[in-house]
């Protein structure tokens, strides 16, 4: 098929491709920020001649905004499967808030929040707004679990925060080095104490996890290799 100059512009302006180069940049902003990065560090990111990456954005601005909005939709707003009135619903729901936990923050280091206070605070309010959405979701979804009878009775809010501190130190290879863990095993275990600590044990061994072990390998390879 013939490429016209219509074609070629739409493709700059398309959503899904320009999202897909700006996802490249999640691995190196989660370990090192934005503020030292320059449109010839993020071109060769992308793997785009500076010429082509002004094509699809204008500024330095336009990217760090869209990188913002890429995090809120598919790492923080992810869709969780937070449904109920089943163990199977329950499940799922806590498989899915698993590997968002772990990913939000895996992206959401204090290197890159701390340039987004510092040259975008309004991006930050809004990452903060749509976690602490998310959060209350989550929240409601174990209430409505422990008022079914098939999660233990619990803080929810000391549940999401017990997650969000446990998922820092693992993410941390110095903090897995200290205490001769693997990220592999770490967040497997992890997985398992957290299940056992939020169902009864009526319910605890039909829990359906035989797909996790996948999950968690897909996951590690995220966190470690960056892949979106």
């Amino acid at each position: 098929m013939e490429t016209t100059n219509e074609t070629q512009s739409c493709r700059y302006t398309d959503e899904t491709i320009k999202n897909k180069y700006v996802a490249k940049l999640l691995h190196p902003v989660k370990l090192s920020g934005f503020q030292s990065l320059r449109m010839d560090d993020i071109a060769k990111t992308m793997d785009l001649s500076k010429a082509t990456l002004y094509k699809y954005f204008q500024s330095r601005d336009e990217i760090i905004d869209n990188l913002v909005k890429l995090v809120i939709k598919y790492v923080v707003g992810a869709e969780c499967q937070f449904d109920s009135g089943s163990l199977d619903a329950y499940s799922k729901g806590f498989k899915s808030s698993f590997a968002q936990t772990l990913l939000i923050a895996n992206y959401g280091t204090e290197s890159f929040y701390a340039d987004l206070r510092e040259g975008y605070p309004q991006m930050m309010v809004s990452i903060d707004v749509a976690i602490s959405e998310r959060n209350e979701r989550l929240s409601r979804f174990y209430e409505k679990g422990v008022q079914e009878g098939y999660l233990h009775d619990s803080n929810a809010t000391l549940l999401i925060i017990q997650d969000e501190l446990m998922f820092r130190n693992l993410l941390d290879p110095h903090y897995l080095m200290k205490h001769n863990l693997t990220l592999r095993s770490a967040i497997g275990d992890y997985y398992q104490i957290k299940k056992r600590q939020l169902f009864k044990p009526e319910v605890f061994d039909e829990v359906e996890d035989s797909d996790m072990a996948e999950r968690i390998e897909q996951l590690v390879r995220k966190v470690t290799y960056g892949v979106y």
